[in-house]
């Protein structure tokens, strides 16, 4: 009874955009965690190459309205998020409320939609007030790079531990784009966790992420039509949407390169059920059978 009643107060906050604290406050629901458990425990054993420290699973059972379930398994895990970090530069052109600029509507619309590195790196810019170019040093690098952490800031002040400064890139940075990235260690390399991915995707299903306004803009963005898809659509096949049942809708980010495949995603599935699921991997990008095999493990471990 206690948990519901915290739940409960956690679905009614009057906070704007609710924070990753408030997300974590929520008590994980151990069927949830036993679901996520065994999926990634088959997963495991279906493919070999991918290691248990190299998955990550989030899920949010957000069917009722009046409650919330989660559970994960290694959801506070970093990973290189790829372009799945898109969906926090959305949110934050909607916190600087610049979507009415109609450059910057069509940059959000092809950054989500067919994840354009070209139109990402522009709204990088807006919405930090830098732009590209060489080399900078002392006192200018120093700005640019404070600038750049436009992003960080907010989201570090509702609690979140991310970091989405750089541009994502087809071949690689160019002058301070790569000072930026900081050599061999990379610190600022973009990073991010499934339960964060997950966080952020709730608050914007609940209408609480901005605005309810705000929020129903972001959805619309993210909207995968299933059937029939898109004629240019690059992030149902071979990603979540894959594993759905006929009748399923979705809203999604994916993101991919050579060293990880991620996606995230909000489902209604034709039984009523409505979920939000992240699934992150590392080491085995080349798999375009992975995301799919996970998704449909987890989601039979949940029916």
């Amino acid at each position: 009874m206690r948990i519901r009643f915290v739940v409960l107060l956690f679905l009614v906050a009057t906070s704007a955009f609710a924070n990753f604290r408030e997300f974590t406050d929520v008590p994980k629901n151990p069927a949830l965690e036993l679901a996520v458990q065994h999926a990634a425990e088959q997963t495991l054993k279906d493919f070999p190459k991918l290691t248990a420290d190299n998955l990550a699973i989030s899920i949010i059972d957000v069917t009722k309205d009046s409650t919330v379930d989660r559970g994960d398994w290694h959801g506070d895990t970093p990973f290189y998020p790829a372009s799945v970090v898109k969906l926090y530069i959305m949110a934050e052109v909607f916190h600087q409320k610049l979507e009415g600029d109609p450059e910057v509507a069509r940059a959000l619309g092809e950054m989500i939609r067919i994840s354009d590195n070209d139109a990402t790196a522009f709204l990088i810019d807006v919405i930090s007030d830098t732009s590209p170019g060489p080399n900078l040093e002392g006192r200018a690098l120093n700005k640019f790079l404070d600038k750049r952490r436009v992003v960080n800031k907010w989201f570090a002040s509702m609690g979140y531990d991310i970091s989405a400064m750089a541009k994502p890139w087809s071949f690689g940075p160019f002058g301070r784009e790569k000072q930026l990235v900081g050599g061999d260690a990379k610190p600022n390399r973009n990073r991010s966790s499934a339960n964060s991915f997950a966080s952020l995707l709730l608050w914007i299903v609940r209408k609480r992420a901005v605005s309810p306004t705000a929020s129903d803009k972001m959805l619309a963005l993210l909207e995968r039509p299933l059937n029939p898809l898109r004629a240019d659509e690059n992030q149902v096949k071979e990603f979540i949407g894959e594993s759905l049942p006929a009748g399923s809708k979705e809203w999604s980010k994916a993101g991919w390169m050579s060293e990880v495949r991620h996606d995230a995603a909000y489902i209604e599935l034709p039984s009523g059920r409505k979920l939000i699921l992240v699934i992150m991997t590392r080491g085995t990008a080349d798999d375009v059978k992975l995301i799919p095999a996970i998704a449909k493990s987890v989601l039979a471990e949940v029916q």
